[in-house]
């Protein structure tokens, strides 16, 4: 059979070596000349010329099929995206990709952020759920700062002397200021009353004015101060705004829970007053009138604006009597007397250092 290189074309053996015939041979060995023998070369030639024909064959074809096998899976790959895209452009846009497509100035003004809702609140205290109702109402805090402008402040009322106050206060045409404690009679509950009808500001001090047990923490004195919250609010249909701490804002009883009080009661809007007058009654033996009279006026001359730190309890007989003249040496000094609102800038202690 012929056989073909990788070029086509016919491959030709080599030709037998011719066989010499007897004669030949005998003039050949009378000549001293001897038969060539067949190349080495040539016989390996033979041996491997068809595995190289092997090879150079698929050198040529490997490449080709590699190619050909390619180029239908990339064809194939392209059909399938060409399916995809035409599945995916069928199906309908979901809301949230729809609403995200809207431009800003287009969407509607009303319709609620959801991704806004879903963020969660900072923690916060407990004690800031407790009592979700007892807020301040809204107000010009700390808008009003008069000179020449005294508060009369009486706290621990009201009691026998609360009455004998609001008359002498009457009789001179001005307005004082009562931070009350729980008294639950019904003659505590009138007295109350009074305050409020003769156009005074009634604040909250404490129900029990128990120091040990109101600033034995922010709840403890949240519930103390509800007690006295509501209380005047049911008797007197009027919602108190403002109060004073028991003993002033720092004291010796609250250094550890003063900071986080004053910032709960300030959240929820109410205000606290402390004082930079007093008459000094609040004494196991309360001076007499005219030491009252005396402390209540020191400096008048200097001050500003002040607010006077008194007691209407029972026991403080000398501090009615002190009043008309306390009041006289204000009016003399260029004071109006008023009644504190929250609207009205606070006097408050300094926080120690």
């Amino acid at each position: 059979m012929s056989e073909y290189n990788i070029l086509g074309q016919q491959l030709v053996e080599d030709s037998p070596p011719e066989q010499k015939t007897a004669e030949e041979t005998e003039q050949l060995g009378q000549r001293g000349t001897r038969p060539k023998a067949p190349s080495r070369l040539k016989e390996q030639g033979r041996r491997f010329r068809p595995v190289t024909v092997l090879v150079l064959t698929l050198a040529v074809l490997l490449p080709t099929a590699l190619s050909a096998a390619l180029g239908i899976c990339l064809e194939q790959t392209r059909t399938e995206l060409d399916q995809l895209r035409r599945y995916v452009d069928k199906q309908p846009v979901s809301s949230e990709e729809d609403s995200s497509s809207v431009k800003p100035e287009e969407q509607d003004p009303g319709q609620v952020d959801n991704s806004v809702q879903n963020v969660p609140e900072p923690e916060h205290p407990a004690y800031q759920d407790l009592y979700p109702e007892m807020y301040a109402k809204p107000a010009e805090r700390s808008s009003v700062d008069l000179d020449k402008v005294a508060y009369l402040t009486f706290d621990d009322g009201p009691s026998a002397r609360t009455p004998e106050v609001l008359e002498i206060l009457e009789q001179y045409g001005v307005k004082g200021t009562f931070f009350v404690i729980g008294d639950e009679t019904e003659r505590g509950k009138q007295w109350m009353r009074d305050i409020v009808a003769a156009g005074h500001t009634l604040g909250i001090h404490s129900y029990t004015h128990d120091y040990n047990k109101v600033y034995h923490s922010v709840e403890a004195y949240l519930d103390d101060f509800a007690q006295m919250y509501y209380l005047i609010l049911d008797t007197t249909g009027v919602a108190p705004q403002i109060f004073r701490f028991p003993g002033g804002s720092v004291n010796g009883y609250n250094g550890a829970t003063y900071r986080e009080i004053i910032s709960e009661m300030v959240r929820r809007g109410f205000v606290y007053y402390d004082w930079n007058r007093m008459t000094g009654d609040a004494v196991k033996k309360t001076p007499s009138a005219a030491v009252l009279v005396q402390n209540a006026l020191s400096e008048i001359r200097s001050a500003r604006r002040v607010i006077v730190l008194m007691h209407d309890s029972k026991r403080y007989t000398n501090m009615v009597q002190a009043l008309p003249a306390i009041i006289e040496g204000y009016q003399a000094a260029g004071f109006t007397l008023e009644a504190l609102t929250p609207e009205v800038r606070p006097i408050i202690f300094d926080y120690p250092q």
